[in-house]
């Protein structure tokens, strides 16, 4: 049998969850409204006619000190310190710098005065900075002689082919001989590269070997060397391959066949050999004034 106490209990269960419940704000709370403040601001022509005539005299100040300093004897250039390794270019640009006017410093056109430099033909890149107030610190990369070119006179060149200096003599100059029948009028640039194509792989010692390279015709070359006679001609893809193995052979090709005039190596799995008939060596023609 159900107690009465639990029928009691469900029936005011039953009549609490049935009915909606209604919450109320408290009534002693009310809403704030914000008043926004605004405040309006008067201006007069007074205050814009200010206004410019301070622009105005900020820009006449800015105007006048540079004027100032553009034309202030204290900013003109008046010292440069060359860094250079070969006394005779570092003069060379030091007497160039001292004829010109380079002015103020605040006005001197860096690029224009390193493009200047560079078309010397001993520079190879000039690099330039302004030392306030008054300086110039200008750093100078040389070229390097690497060959010597014979055209009508002898020239010292350096990798890529720029002329650098006429010169006399060959005595001291450990660098190689460049020469061309037609005096490199065609192909100058192509033959040059040419030229460290082969040498490139050799050893100083088997360059010490080589008086001369003749690049007259162009896609193969032909050496003249210090101890022999004998020249070759080789192709410059297999140029120090091919140029060891006339070194190891030559002197099984001269027991079978004397003294040669030349061996041409150019052609995979064969040779040329020519004997020589005059044993009066013409040489490698000599311009005029050149002592070899």
């Amino acid at each position: 049998m159900a107690s009465p106490v639990g029928a009691s209990f469900k029936s005011r269960r039953n009549m609490l969850f049935s009915e909606p419940i209604h919450f109320q704000r408290a009534k002693g709370r009310k809403k704030v409204k914000k008043k926004r403040i605004k405040k309006k601001i008067n201006i007069k022509f007074g205050h814009i006619f200010l206004f410019f005539s301070l622009l105005a005299g900020i820009f006449y100040l800015l105007q006048q000190s540079f004027l100032f300093l553009m034309s202030w004897d204290y900013l003109d250039v008046k010292e440069t310190e060359i860094i250079c390794s070969r006394e005779e270019v570092r003069k060379e640009i030091g007497y160039f710098l001292k004829e010109k006017n380079l002015g103020n410093i605040l006005l001197l056109d860096i690029g224009h005065l390193q493009q200047e430099l560079n078309a010397y033909k001993w520079v190879k890149e000039a690099h330039i900075r302004k030392i306030l107030p008054s300086s110039l610190w200008i750093e100078i990369k040389e070229r390097e002689p690497a060959a010597i070119l014979k055209k009508e006179s002898l020239y010292l060149i350096d990798e890529k082919g720029v002329q650098l200096e006429k010169i006399y003599s060959r005595a001291n100059l450990h660098l190689p001989l460049l020469i061309d029948s037609n005096n490199f009028q065609n192909n100058y640039e192509e033959k040059i590269k040419l030229a460290w194509e082969c040498l490139k792989d050799l050893s100083p010692a088997e360059k010490e070997k080589i008086e001369a390279l003749d690049l007259t015709y162009y896609g193969w070359v032909t050496l003249f060397l210090k101890d022999k006679e004998t020249r070759i001609i080789l192709d410059y893809s297999n140029f120090a391959q091919e140029f060891n193995l006339f070194y190891e052979q030559l002197d099984d090709y001269e027991a079978r066949f004397g003294p040669l005039e030349y061996v041409d190596l150019r052609f995979q799995d064969r040779l040329y050999l020519k004997p020589l008939e005059n044993k009066d060596r013409s040489g490698i023609p000599i311009p005029k004034k050149e002592a070899l």
